[in-house]
């Protein structure tokens, strides 16, 4: 293969099928601005946004094109840095949620603008850091934005799952929370307590509104679940990563260098309008019961992730749960979204692109 090649994980149309998606081979990306970093990939992991844009959940926001690349956590080593680059110089070893024109991790090569990247501690595997940057920011800014304090209680959906389990360990470790309760099947609460819950609810058996009626100062809805506002006590917090956005957070789903038609721009209008309706309608139990609610779009930030996740993974704090490991093949890959797209999976799915 040529050195002005690369091959990248892609599909080549919209699709719900893992079978469908393919090793492309495309024209290696180049630094197109001074404070971008080219990264020799090792590793990336899956979340949910990979397999829901493939399948063109999000066309209405913006157009794509295609082949379109996948991915958007990345773990590697830097081997360019542009002029303006101040925190990053070629062999250093690094990790992040790149943004949304970035996006296409799950390959040999990218480019990634430094902002949203961080140092890997040098105790920490590749695997381990390509599991964290985008559900564990996801958990890290909803619950400051519902502003947990230490001392407080908190209720997870799905505490196990890929940014549940971010949330139960930071609010153990980070923000001292001092009832964490979540909900997960029999068969995960073992590691649930192990990332720091303190009330495991198996939601197979129990109704979570029930045991926790009016309990939790602070809810964080990851399953789309309206009903979590009958757990949460009068005045508290909500914050949800799975409901209806509103309008407004739309446009933060888009990469803002596709430009729009006017036809697509009317379009995107009708949407906003009809998703602050369908907000407003799903969190009318949130205020009733004077509860503070925000819908949460994740930012990626590379220096938060130096500064609060790196301590905790340097010292063994956190660990994150790995449900499988994949080869960078197209069997590989393939693989991964089967699962990722399945929606079981115990922690993180990650692909293996170099050792």
């Amino acid at each position: 293969m040529s050195s002005e090649t690369y091959k990248v994980a892609a599909v080549e149309r919209y699709t719900g099928n893992a079978e469908d998606y393919v090793l492309a081979e495309l024209p290696r990306p180049q630094l197109t601005t001074a404070t971008q970093v080219e990264i020799e990939v090792h590793a990336a992991s899956l979340n949910p946004i990979d397999y829901k844009r493939a399948k063109g959940m999000l066309s209405a926001l913006q157009p794509d094109t295609f082949p379109l690349k996948v991915g958007y956590d990345v773990a590697g080593v830097v081997t360019k840095a542009g002029d303006g680059v101040t925190r990053f110089k070629p062999g250093d070893r690094v990790y992040g949620r790149v943004g949304e024109r970035d996006g296409g991790t799950i390959a040999e090569w990218m480019v990634a603008e430094e902002s949203a990247l961080g140092h890997i501690p040098g105790s920490v595997s590749f695997a381990t850091a390509a599991a964290v940057p985008l559900a564990g920011l996801t958990a890290l800014q909803a619950l400051d934005a519902a502003g947990l304090q230490r001392g407080q209680s908190l209720f997870v959906s799905a505490g196990m799952g890929g940014v549940g389990m971010f949330a139960v360990a930071l609010a153990k470790h980070h923000f001292g929370a001092a009832v964490i309760a979540t909900t997960v099947s029999a068969a995960k609460r073992e590691a649930a307590e192990e990332m720091g819950a303190t009330k495991v609810i198996d939601y197979k058996t129990e109704d979570y509104t029930l045991v926790l009626k009016d309990l939790v100062d602070v809810g964080f809805d990851t399953t789309g679940d309206s009903n979590i506002y009958k757990a949460i006590k009068q005045g508290g917090q909500a914050v949800s990563v799975a409901m209806m956005p509103d309008g407004a957070t739309l446009d933060g789903f888009r990469n803002p260098d596709a430009p729009l038609s006017l036809f697509a721009s009317a379009k995107l209008a009708a949407i906003k309008c009809v998703a602050d309706g369908v907000q407003w309608f799903t969190t009318r139990r949130l205020r009733a019961k004077g509860i503070g609610y925000r819908y949460l779009l994740m930012k990626p930030d590379g220096k938060a992730l130096e500064a609060v996740f790196n301590p905790l993974l340097e010292s063994g704090t956190l660990v994150p749960a790995i449900s499988s490991e994949h080869p960078f093949t197209e069997a590989g890959v393939r693989a991964a979204f089967k699962e990722s797209i399945a929606g079981h999976a115990t922690g993180k799915i990650v692909v293996k692109v170099r050792d």
